[in-house]
């Protein structure tokens, strides 16, 4: 699993935090299966149409949004396409194969199906994984506080899109979101399941840490500026190695007055 943040995003900009309900599965909508392409895409000032938590592809898994900082929050998200969803859902987005070919809405065209099927099932399982791990971290029931995009927009609480449900049913592979709570369930029950605090702690060990202004967040800058102009953060060894959390309670205290 790989953390790489939509720094640029003016989403991550706002850094406004939620507390987490529930787990939204999104697909794509598009035959392209390199995350980074998408978080090359979405990682852009100039990208204000959606920010999600994650991307999902057959042989790798990018955290693009902090949702796995502390349990119960996360930074929000624009991917339900309304504020219920995003004011409550981490949003993660599952690539699609290159084989296919969208031709109108949800229906698409199989250039070559083993192919296509072989992409989805490699990053539905790596889905699994994740929101295992999410359930876990944040405490969540994998059988009620999961949902699709197309779920979401039933409940009318998203935008009317059919993901994912519309590709493994394009691709008859005979997969539902039912079986994906289930599948989700048996990971977090199995064997090489880890209780909450492990996962806690080993999230908490792998945190983000932040060494220079630079490589602060932009609405954090402005703070940690002053506070390195004030000496009050010099940095030791490497750098002024702030996480995320730390950052953040600065940044709430700066505009509470108290660093003037």
């Amino acid at each position: 699993m790989v953390t790489q943040y939509l720094t640029k995003n003016p989403c991550y900009k706002q850094g406004r935090v939620i507390d987490v309900k529930g787990l939204m599965f999104h697909s794509v909508g598009v035959g392209q299966p390199d995350p980074e392409v998408f978080i090359r895409q979405f990682n852009n000032p100039l990208y204000d149409r959606a920010c999600v938590h994650g991307f999902v592809g057959a042989d790798e898994t990018y955290i693009t949004l902090p949702c796995l900082v502390k349990p119960g929050q996360a930074m929000r998200g624009w991917h339900g396409g309304k504020s219920a969803s995003n004011n409550a859902y981490i949003g993660i987005e599952m690539t699609e194969p290159k084989d296919i070919r969208y031709i109108s809405g949800a229906t698409f065209q199989v250039l070559n199906h083993s192919a296509a099927v072989a992409h989805v099932e490699k990053a539905t399982k790596r889905m699994v994984d994740l929101f295992a791990l999410l359930c876990t971290f944040h405490g969540l029931n994998p059988m009620t506080e999961i949902i699709s995009h197309r779920e979401g927009n039933a409940l009318g609480i998203a935008s009317a899109h059919g993901d994912p449900e519309h590709l493994w049913k394009g691709l008859n592979m005979n997969y539902s979101m039912d079986q994906f709570r289930k599948d989700v369930a048996a990971k977090m029950e199995g064997d090489d399941s880890m209780t909450r605090e492990e996962v806690i702690e080993i999230i908490q060990e792998q945190k983000v840490v932040y060494d220079t202004v630079e490589e602060v967040p932009d609405w954090a800058r402005p703070t940690i500026q002053k506070l390195i102009d004030k000496k009050a953060l010099q940095g030791e060894g490497d750098g002024l190695g702030l996480t995320y959390d730390l950052t953040r309670n600065l940044v709430i205290n700066d505009r509470m007055g108290l660093y003037d």
